[in-house]
């Protein structure tokens, strides 16, 4: 062992420097990837690929053991390299690389030709990957290195409840609203143990954490955004501020605005009010004074603010993210939540849809695109559920007899305007009515119900009849294909070939650190499809349940909770009493092709306590047999960092197998779960077989090491 390995074993003792190693491996992870998709724009498109980079440096660390001294000397100018790069991102001119794509919205829809911004973009991602490998190869180090000084039973349990320490406590960071140089000070805190004797390091991460506190003091982080407000000019003698400019990871997202009668009154020629006044007054004009409005998507308040003005009823209010909120609340210059007349809801729209207290006579969706992605694990973004077929089917069946569902955004004359006008018309039976409003450049209504007949609004082109000439060719967005921004079934080629040209990488990469020939054993091999297959399990759980619980940071919670539960039942189970091998297996395969078939909207109609635990165990049954193989797989391998690492390897190619869900939708993730973990099984080394016979030593830190995503 190192001589520094060994001083930290010895100050710290090894059980607790595997809990705080696994417990900064994991918090970093999740560090990372939402750190960098806020900042650097085109992470939040390029789905996991952070994901991937840190299982690759993990699994490489593990199996490579502790770090030698020039790694070691590199990790706080990796670090410091990145954070700061992350953190000046808009001074360096990261925020939006030029991706090669025309825009945003079509993503991978159309190429522009190679040219120098295209060559900056490809070797930008690769730079922030190659640094995500290198830091991860220094945490991973540390795991293995603790892991395989302890007994294997003991070593999991510390490993597990160090990967659940960190994601619980980042996950309550971002619940407490708390900014970037928090998170790292708290992460840098983990990593003293084993940097201690280096005062430089310590020194360059105080360093680090002041330089991200004073880059952006102006920003302000919900569990889900970075928010900033910007004021617009007032006009000269209007008592309050007349409208702000709300930005969510750095693009636009929604202006806050007055348009009270008062203020459009005084100043009928102010912007932005003028040009946003007809986009608010338009759900009015077709259902003057509705009784019963839902708005989902609600924002910061401007769609509540006109219903009010419109003697709405009573207004249900649906906004995921509560800082948005609590802006809306503080500084909206009609503060619509202040009346008496609004319920608000802090919830996902698919979560409300199913629990909706009313029917409406009015439903309205608000501009809920959030541009951006939830988590590393997806590659939907935040709403894009909101936007399916069966997402409209439900917001249907919460309509009064004659009420109307209007649904606006600004997606201009794109095939994104195209999707939603064939969605609508294929969960209503009907083609909606659309209008142009111009709004925010691209300003889009849709009309569904009994106003969808108004089909002449003064000052709004309809522009229906363009639309439904394209209804035959359009892909509709559904729960199993939720791709709301991109045009077809395909993988872009902004996506596929930074991912290709980075698995090119870590193959070459791998083949320089390790001696392959040594790992490509059956019992290697076993334990990288274990690795494969349980990502692609990890990331079926948290689609299927966002589909439930809606796409928050509790339904994740919930999933990997649920994981972390059955996994270690599993391995009490196998260390209790031996499992063979064909029982496990024909359980896991049994179970897949079960919950594949399973529709969780038959527990809609379950109190709440009895919902989560029953959709809980339905998403963790396939790993509960998962674990079951891991466990008795583990108990014989000759070197236990070393497998934890080769699954790690595996889990890294899972991630990159999860984009043909742009292709075959979320359907595909069981499908490639079950050929996965058919590959473990045929690969199973007899002696393995034989193994199981016999009373098993080892435990299952399968789940721990993949929580790590």
């Amino acid at each position: 062992m190192d001589q520094k390995a060994k001083a930290v074993h010895r100050w710290f003792g090894a059980s607790n420097s595997l809990f705080i190693a696994s417990c900064a491996a994991l918090y970093f992870e999740v560090l990372v990837i939402r750190y960098l998709g806020s900042e650097v724009r085109v992470f939040a498109y390029l789905k996991n690929l952070s994901l991937i980079a840190s299982f690759l440096g993990i699994g490489l660390g593990m199996i490579l053991g502790w770090p030698k001294a020039r790694i070691l000397r590199a990790f706080p100018v990796l670090s410091a390299i990145l954070f700061i790069l992350i953190a000046n991102a808009s001074a360096f001119k990261l925020i939006h690389l030029p991706a090669p794509t025309l825009d945003y919205w079509q993503f991978g829809s159309g190429q522009n030709p190679i040219s120098w911004a295209t060559l900056v973009y490809v070797l930008a991602v690769l730079y922030f990957l190659a640094l995500i490998v290198g830091i991860f190869v220094v945490l991973g180090g540390f795991v293995g290195e603790s892991l395989s000084k302890l007994p294997p039973l003991k070593a999991y349990g510390i490993n597990l409840a160090g990967s659940l320490t960190g994601i619980l406590l980042f996950t309550a960071l971002g619940y407490l609203y708390s900014p970037p140089w928090v998170w790292l000070l708290i992460g840098f805190v983990f990593l003293v143990p084993f940097f201690i004797e280096s005062k430089k390091t310590l020194a360059i991460f105080g360093l680090l954490v002041i330089a991200v506190a004073v880059a952006r003091p102006d920003a302000m982080w919900s569990p889900y955004y970075r928010v900033s407000v910007d004021k617009f000019e007032t006009p000269a003698g209007w008592p309050r501020v007349s409208a702000y400019f709300l930005n969510v990871n750095h693009d636009y997202f929604q202006k806050i605005l007055d348009l009270s009668p008062e203020f459009m009154k005084q100043n009928p020629t102010a912007e932005p009010n003028r040009t946003a006044f007809p986009h608010y007054e338009l759900p009015y004009r077709l259902v003057p004074n509705p009784h019963e409005v839902l708005i989902v998507g609600a924002g910061t308040g401007n769609d509540v603010a006109a219903a009010l003005r419109h003697n709405a009823g009573h207004i249900d209010a649906v906004e995921i993210d509560p800082l948005i909120l609590r802006l809306g609340r503080e500084i909206h210059p009609e503060h619509p939540y202040a009346s008496p007349r609004v319920t608000v809801f802090n919830d996902d729209a698919r979560a409300f849809f199913k629990k909706a207290p009313r029917k409406y006579d009015l439903i309205v969706f608000g501009y809920l695109d959030s541009h951006t992605l939830l988590t590393g694990y997806a590659s939907v973004r935040l709403e894009n559920y909101v936007y399916t077929k069966e997402s409209f089917l439900e917001a249907r069946k919460l309509l009064k007899p004659g009420g109307t569902l209007m649904l606006a955004f600004a997606s201009g004359r794109t095939f994104l305007t195209d999707r939603l006008y064939a969605t609508l018309a294929a969960a209503f039976g009907a083609p909606p009515t659309a209008y142009e409003t111009g709004y925010d450049g691209g300003g889009v209504v849709f009309v569904e119900g009994a106003a969808r007949t108004n089909k002449e609004v003064a000052g709004f082109p309809e522009i229906s009849k363009r639309l439904q000439s394209k209804m035959s060719s359009t892909v509709l967005a559904t729960d199993n294909w939720p791709f709301l921004f991109l045009k077809d079934r395909r993988i872009p080629a902004s996506i596929l070939g930074v991912l290709a040209l980075f698995l090119v990488g870590a193959w070459m990469l791998c083949r320089r650190t390790l001696p392959l020939h040594d790992y490509s054993s059956r019992e290697s091999l076993h334990m990288f499809f274990l690795g494969a297959g349980f990502l692609l399990l990890e990331t079926k759980g948290i689609t299927e349940l966002s589909l439930l619980f809606g796409a928050t940071w509790v339904t994740i919670s919930v999933v990997i909770a649920a994981f972390f539960v059955m996994a270690i039942f599993a391995n009490v189970i196998v260390a209790w009493r031996k499992t063979p091998f064909w029982f496990s297996y024909t359980g896991l395969f049994a179970v897949l092709i079960v919950t594949e078939a399973f529709s969780y909207s038959r527990l809609v109609g379950l109190p709440p306590a009895e919902k989560i635990l029953a959709a809980g165990v339905v998403a963790a049954l396939p790993v509960f047999f998962s674990g079951l193989v891991f466990s008795s797989s583990f108990f014989g391998t000759s070197n236990s960092s070393q497998a934890l690492g080769i699954n790690l390897l595996g889990a890294m190619v899972g991630g990159a197998l999860e984009n043909l869900v742009m292709i075959g939708g979320s359907a595909i993730l069981g499908v490639l779960a079950v050929l996965l973990y058919a590959c473990s099984a045929i690969v199973l080394p007899r002696a393995a077989k034989m193994s199981s016979s016999r009373e098993p030593i080892g435990v299952n830190s399968h789940v721990a090491s993949h929580s790590r995503g």
